[in-house]
């Protein structure tokens, strides 16, 4: 019964855990930047603006995800980089249209 309690919460456990995330959530904030960026040039957005600051807890969002679903199908080094790269490009209304679609095609039980 142990070995199911959590880990120990100290000061030196949340530094290591910045240290081993940080680079991949500075990689998730660049990709939503460039989203950003994209909305600006189509004239969507306005560059300094309130959805500029939301950016920044959605690319932290979106690296959480996007490391989960790289630790769930076993993606190591550059594949999971890649995996948080596109969570992070469609962010939470890209991957809501990207799973209602597969739904829908799955959930009558056959796919088309």
């Amino acid at each position: 019964m142990q070995e199911n309690l959590p880990p120990d919460f100290s000061v030196d456990t949340l530094i290591g855990l910045i240290k081993a995330n940080g680079l991949l959530v500075g990689f998730a904030v660049l990709v939503r930047m460039l989203w950003h960026q994209r909305l600006v040039r189509l004239g969507q957005r306005r560059f300094w603006s309130w959805d500029l600051v939301w950016e920044i807890p959605m690319a932290v969002m979106c690296a959480a995800v996007g490391s989960g679903v790289a630790s769930y199908f076993a993606l190591e080094g550059s594949q999971a980089v890649a995996c948080i790269g596109i969570c992070s490009w469609l962010g939470p209304s890209g991957s809501q249209a990207m799973l209602d679609r597969l739904l829908a095609n799955y959930a009558k039980g056959q796919p088309k």
